[in-house]
């Protein structure tokens, strides 16, 4: 087998492998690449392989940053078959159909032309089919399979088999404090391909989070504060719902009214619902009887008037997304209360380098929303341990039973200093060789 890198190297996002095994070309994962944009100039590049030539694509998990240039790869000639679990399949349809605006919007800001179009993604689907968990998919020589990676639902790392040499790619691997089911045991493999988004630092234990949580819900509560949390519509929007709904159904803090101000995480509850059977068995309960419909403090908001939002008496807490403030309807929620000091603004994901989400974080005071300055006077707080990545102890740890067995490890998916840091680790802890490939390098395995 042979394995090239051509995304999700330089950076987190983009992730693109292309794998050759005998006369089979196969790509894992075709997503985005993203950074200040939802969809950076870097996409418009043709890609540095032929797409007529992939015979298949197999997808690890639904976000934008694995499945973004599916219509690009079908502009340039691929016409072979996408594999993923159902509720992958199902949650892309989703992500892919939300973005298509904004992708176009930045089409046209670089003055090129949309690889977002509706014949091509209706294509996607035409020839995506779908496969369980731990069902054996064979392709001439080929034995894949996927497992469950607990990142969001429909999640998996996938183990390939070529003449018993055996590759498994990790997508991107669920944290501990999760509402699905934990990670599967990484099986039996020679070379592995790792994330490494949270390679250089340690998330909160879930009672910590908890515990945060509650501190800040109960000062905005007593400070009648507008709490605000950018939250990806996927997985982040329902993992904070949910952990609010029970700190106030447990009675750890007072009823508040909470605004879900994303109108596709109100659908991917819907797709919560129907795949149920893939969380955990606490969480399964509380989507099971649907009771956030009836409850008087939570409010669905899926109209684009904002003004019964801004204009709701605090304290309130709003749920809205992009989750990187890239765009969405957090955008006109973030120009309306970014310059109050009254205001809280809660950080609970990956922020990508370049983004305004990142800026704020790391404390830029004057940040440009749509070409016009803002004062960030607002509170700044983060709990990055709602991200769906695993941190450095729980990527090492999930390594570690196999380390006898991998022969080396790739890591991909995160920033410089972060594979750096996962990669000493790895050598120094487990004693398994590890590359940080560079964007566009091949490695015949």
């Amino acid at each position: 087998m042979k394995i090239k890198f051509y995304g999700g190297v330089k950076k987190v996002t983009g992730a693109n492998y292309l794998v050759e095994a005998g006369k089979i070309k196969f790509l894992v994962d075709c997503g985005l690449i993203q950074g200040k944009n939802v969809c950076e100039l870097e996409n418009f590049e043709e890609f540095p392989y032929s797409a007529r030539e992939i015979n298949f694509v197999l997808i690890t998990h639904a976000h934008l940053d694995h499945i973004g240039r599916l219509p690009k790869l079908f502009k340039e000639g691929f016409d072979g078959y996408i594999y993923s679990t159902l509720p992958t399949k199902d949650l892309a349809r989703e992500i892919i159909m939300d973005s298509k605006k904004i992708v176009e919007e930045n089409c046209l800001s670089f003055n090129k032309d949309s690889f977002y179009t509706e014949e091509l993604i209706e294509k996607i689907f035409q020839r995506w089919k779908t496969i369980d968990y731990y069902k054996e998919l064979k392709i001439d020589e080929l034995k894949i399979k996927f497992y469950d990676a607990g990142h969001i639902l429909g999640s998996a790392f996938i183990y390939i088999n070529f003449q018993n040499e055996i590759i498994t790619f990790s997508g991107d691997l669920g944290s501990q404090d999760s509402i699905l089911k934990p990670t599967d045991e990484l099986p039996e493999t020679d070379y592995l391909i790792l994330e490494s988004t949270y390679g250089d630092r340690l998330h909160q234990n879930l009672e910590s989070r908890k515990n945060i949580l509650e501190d800040i819900v109960e000062e905005t509560i007593r400070e009648k504060r507008t709490l605000i949390i950018p939250a990806f519509a996927l997985e982040r929007s329902q993992e904070v719902l949910y952990d609010l709904i029970s700190l106030i159904e447990d009675k750890k803090v007072p009823e508040i009214t909470i605004f879900l101000d994303t109108p596709l995480g109100i659908r991917i509850l819907n797709i919560y619902e129907k795949y149920y059977e893939y969380l955990n068995e606490e969480a399964k309960n509380f989507f099971i009887k649907r009771n956030y419909e009836n409850l008087e403090y939570l409010k669905i908001i899926e109209e684009k008037n904002i003004y019964g939002i801004v204009n709701y008496p605090s304290p309130k807490i709003i749920i809205s997304s992009s989750g990187m403030l890239k765009g969405g309807k957090i955008i006109p929620i973030l120009k309306k209360f970014i310059e109050k000091e009254e205001t809280t603004i809660l950080f609970v994901g990956f922020q990508v380098e370049g983004s305004l989400g990142r800026n704020i974080l790391e404390g830029q005071k004057e940040v440009i929303i749509d070409d016009e300055n803002y004062q960030v006077k607002a509170k700044i707080e983060k709990l990055l341990s709602y991200s769906g990545h695993k941190d450095q102890k729980g990527i090492v740890e999930w390594v570690k039973p196999q380390r006898k067995r991998i022969k080396k490890i790739f890591l991909v998916q995160g920033e410089k200093e972060a594979k750096i840091s996962l990669k000493i680790k790895l050598e120094d802890y487990l004693g398994i060789k590890t590359e940080i490939p560079e964007e566009n390098e091949e490695f015949e395995l």
